[in-house]
């Protein structure tokens, strides 16, 4: 144990050369920064056009999405139904639902696309009826989707919350005739860098790409079922992507977003291949460019401290490995915890550089460690906070960065960084990075809530968890302990 009255870095921290991996620090008692710039499952649902979010959850669980719904902007975009004790004792939660559902949506002045209806943990605690709920709420608004969520921190025995709403967020997604000449691109609250090699790749192919942070209509959406393919480039997106190859067969391809050459060279050769065999872009040129970049940010830099963190890249190691080889001085790595694929990269570092801190995000500790103790080049909002430091990267979740033009962009980013001061408060208290401009761009393009649809877009009404939502299979989003 620590006194958190005089806590010192070195108590809270872990040298890489002695790390444990995959999870250097013991769990327990989280706390949480205030760097929000991490989306959550309210702020995701808004990406599909014209949805509307309804809450069923008590008022305790309601304060924060409602907050959330609130700043961004969009509380058009949002209801929430609240119940009580009363409603438990009563045992009537299920008409509770039904005709809370029908008291919205028959108030509105043009009905949404579809319904994201999220249950809380008492109501899977109850084990209630939740197949009627959805059957008599589809059945009374025929014309609108309903896709089953859930906000479940307390229920984590096979599916992560992070995996349960990549999967529902594509659950209204339907089979349609295939295009082989159009690609989906799955798991990303940010488009992907246009100037990225990928595109290149799809360009040569002859391939449209869809993803929704582009979307502009239900429709479009709904034509992601039309996709030959879902390309996805973090590993919480694969439940997603393995359920709509079983639902609409559809290939999943995996593109982890790395900060190392080779690995950038094979998940792009994948791809080609995937689609079939097409000239790849110019490798030797974009590898030329991505050094010329870390070179010129190397001279502005030099060795000034620099501290990254999780919410900025799903690949930090990655990113940390790389900056390192090529003579930036990373002194810090915030993280809980860092993915198997990380393995190469956390030996390389412990090997080598043996000496750079890893912190931990979440442990309470991080209350009270030292701020402006020295000037840093932060990259990510988490890493801006614990450092204290006016000069940072505002990235979140990769930012739609990827390959060879995503390492240049952020060498780029780092010396304008540097370069530029900045008040963190202005940037890193807003929740979601990117979301309320995405709201404010679909209201301006008219599809906002109550977007208009055609019939083609019409669904069968229900969306539920793997077709049925029982709750007597492990691999559905039905009630219980099965999510």
């Amino acid at each position: 144990m620590y006194d958190m009255r005089h806590l010192n870095d070195n108590e809270i921290s872990v040298r890489a050369g002695d790390a444990a991996f995959p999870v250097p620090f013991r769990e327990g008692l989280l706390y949480s920064s205030p760097a929000r710039g991490t989306w959550t499952i309210a702020h995701t649902s808004m990406l599909i056009p014209g949805s509307h979010q309804i809450f069923v959850c008590p008022s305790c669980c309601l304060r924060g999405v409602v907050l959330s719904a609130e700043e961004m902007g969009a509380m058009d975009r949002f209801s929430m139904l609240e119940f009580t004790d009363d409603h438990i004792l009563r045992g009537d939660l299920e008409d509770m639902i039904i005709e809370g559902v029908s008291g919205i949506l028959n108030e509105m002045p043009k009905k949404p696309t579809c319904v994201l209806l999220y249950t809380s943990c008492v109501q899977h605690f109850l084990n209630i009826d939740l197949n009627l709920v959805y059957r008599e709420c589809a059945k009374a608004h025929p014309e609108v989707d309903f896709i089953d969520c859930y906000m479940l921190p307390t229920m984590r025995k096979h599916f992560s919350p992070e995996k349960m709403q990549w999967r529902q967020l594509y659950r209204a997604v339907k089979k349609l005739p295939e295009d082989v000449h159009l690609a989906n691109i799955i798991g990303s609250f940010y488009e992907i860098q246009p100037e990225s090699e990928l595109f290149e790749i799809f360009r040569e192919a002859g391939v449209r790409v869809s993803q929704l942070p582009t979307m502009v209509s239900y429709d479009e959406y709904k034509h992601m079922g039309a996709a030959a393919m879902n390309v996805f480039f973090h590993p919480v997106v694969d439940f997603a992507a393995k359920d709509m190859e079983k639902r609409l067969g559809q290939k999943a391809v995996y593109m982890p977003v790395s900060f190392n050459y080779e690995e950038i060279r094979r998940s792009e050769m994948n791809l080609a291949e995937a689609l079939r065999e097409i000239r790849l872009p110019d490798y030797d040129a974009l590898e030329k460019e991505a050094e010329e970049a870390l070179a010129g940010a190397l001279a502005v830099i030099g060795q000034t401290p620099i501290a990254l963190d999780f919410s900025a890249v799903t690949r930090p190691l990655s990113l940390a490995r790389m900056l390192l080889e090529h003579g930036f001085s990373v002194r810090r790595i915030y993280a809980d915890a860092f993915a198997p694929e990380e393995k190469g990269d956390f030996e390389v570092i412990r090997e080598r550089f043996p000496d750079v801190k890893i912190f931990p995000m979440t442990q309470p500790g991080m209350r009270v460690t030292r701020r402006n103790a020295e000037e840093f080049l932060a990259i990510g909002q988490k890493a801006t906070y614990f450092t204290g430091t006016r000069h940072f990267v505002n990235l979140v979740e990769n930012g739609g960065l990827y390959g060879f033009k995503g390492i240049t962009e952020i060498a780029h980013m780092m010396v304008e960084a540097f370069k530029t001061e900045k008040n963190p408060r202005d940037f890193i208290e807003i929740k979601a990075l990117g979301c309320a401009e995405n709201c404010a761009r679909l209201e301006d393009a008219g599809c906002g809530n109550g977007a208009k649809r055609t019939d083609a877009c019409c669904g069968n009404g229900v969306i539920l968890g793997d077709d049925s939502c029982g709750n007597d299979s492990a691999e559905t989003s039905g009630g219980g302990e099965t999510v």
